[in-house]
């Protein structure tokens, strides 16, 4: 496989993992909001199901789950993070040391259906500006390859 292939492919599975990511905080954040009643009476249609917010879950938990590892060293591959910026990834999570706590409480409020606070908010837009960093990194090597 050329080195094009190789970036192109891994690029494509990151862009995947973003999109899957970001949509997913979109919906608990969403859902979030709609628990306040003065954001209910000001956009009466604004919804989200069951199912939006349990599938939201489901793909955090995995991902979180996956950071975590990555975090501890646990891991030398990742279904989310292609291997050519794994290390870099990890690097630039371990910046907080506290991340890995945060991640943790996050997790155990996502598993007892908790309502998420302001600070769980922040520790997944912290994740996904990591994430859309790296994003862009692996973009321009893309970039640069194909001349």
């Amino acid at each position: 496989m050329s080195d094009i292939s190789v970036l192109s492919t891994q690029y494509e599975q990151l862009v995947t993992t973003s999109d899957n990511v970001n949509n997913s905080v979109i919906v608990l954040k969403k859902n979030n909001m709609l628990t306040s009643t003065s954001v209910h009476q000001k956009y009466p249609k604004l919804a989200v199901s069951e199912n939006e917010v349990n599938s939201a879950k489901s793909i955090l938990e995995s991902f979180l789950q996956n950071v975590i590892k990555i975090i501890n060293g646990d891991t030398h591959e990742s279904q989310y993070i292609p291997s050519m910026i794994l290390d870099d990834y990890k690097n630039r999570l371990s910046k907080n040391p506290y991340l890995r706590e945060d991640i943790d409480e996050l997790l155990r409020n996502i598993y007892n259906l908790k309502q998420l606070d302001q600070k769980h908010l922040m520790v997944l837009d912290e994740i996904l500006s990591v994430l859309d960093i790296e994003r862009s990194a692996l973009f321009r090597k893309l970039r640069t390859a194909r001349g």
